[in-house]
């Protein structure tokens, strides 16, 4: 997951005002739209907006995990966790994501089932309320949209941009559930179902990615080849680094930890080189976000 930024990065005083109720907005309008599209749905009769329920359910918990979960995992180390509460978001995404996964395929089951229905037996396609709530649905998300994204952007915060992401593609499978239902009211009944089944693979989709991305959390994975380069080449250019010897980078919650040998002239003091150290460390955090910590060895160079 990601981190918040922090007030005194804030840019613009009104900025700082949108990111302390952000959350609340965000949270109380997924909510209500994942109930509220649920409803029309069971009355309606849609699959199509009982699957793009699902999707504001995904958005709010994800803006819950962003919004509060951030708050719980920013907690600084302590004696029973001296590796701090990070992960924390890690394991509730899994959870969160292998719950949504189970509704969305009891959800892909019935819609197939109507698919079928529609070509084998008589279907009474869905009362066209569930058009309005579509459209409802699309203006409530692509404006949620708007105003996280703009709220990250200028606090150059990648949670709020994630969760905002997260809205537009609700606004789009919003568009899709509308013109399903235009196609219900001129006698094309199997387009409800038919866009139910590929709102439910493309939430499954999702879901395993977020799986994937939580458990990868929680394991350590270690950073990208890229990444490394990266910090190598800042690390070479540090007057009195020799050598890089060895790099080895793994992600730890929302931070990065990096174990670093640096090669300097065996001819220099222990002081110098523990200076140089310090320098590479400085260099590091300058250019480099997110790094939790950094263990720098020396080992002495001879030619």
């Amino acid at each position: 997951m990601y981190k918040l930024s922090q007030n005194n990065n804030v840019r613009y005083s009104e900025c700082a005002r949108c990111e302390s109720k952000a959350g609340a907005i965000a949270i109380s309008i997924n909510l209500a739209l994942a109930l509220f599209k649920f409803i029309i749905g069971m009355l309606s009769g849609s699959k199509a907006i009982l699957a793009d329920s699902l999707y504001s359910l995904k958005d709010f918990f994800v803006a819950l995990v962003v919004f509060v979960g951030v708050k719980i995992s920013s907690r600084p180390a302590d004696s029973n966790h001296p590796y701090g509460h990070e992960k924390v978001d890690f394991v509730a995404i899994f959870i969160i994501s292998l719950a949504i996964l189970v509704g969305t395929v009891f959800v892909l089951l019935h819609s197939v089932k109507d698919l079928w229905t529609t070509y084998t037996s008589t279907f009474n396609p869905p009362k066209f309320i569930a058009f309005w709530a579509a459209l409802i649905s699309l203006v409530a998300n692509y404006q949620l949209y708007r105003y996280l994204h703009c709220l990250g952007t200028k606090l150059k915060s990648p949670a709020i941009l994630a969760s905002a992401k997260h809205n537009h593609s609700d606004a789009m499978s919003s568009v899709t559930v509308a013109i399903a239902m235009l196609g219900t009211k001129f006698g094309f009944a199997f387009l409800d179902p038919i866009v139910a089944v590929i709102e439910t693979i493309d939430l499954i989709r999702l879901n395993v990615v977020m799986l994937k991305d939580s458990i990868n959390g929680m394991m350590d994975r270690a950073v990208s080849e890229d990444l490394i380069k990266k910090i190598e080449s800042i690390i070479v250019l540090v007057p009195g680094v020799k050598k890089v010897k060895q790099i080895v980078g793994r992600r730890m919650g929302h931070g990065v930890w990096f174990d670093v040998v640096i090669m300097v002239d065996h001819n220099l003091p222990y002081e110098n080189g523990y200076l140089i150290s310090k320098q590479v460390e400085a260099s590091l955090r300058n250019r480099v976000d997110n790094i939790a910590n950094i263990d720098i060895r020396i080992k002495p160079y001879t030619p």
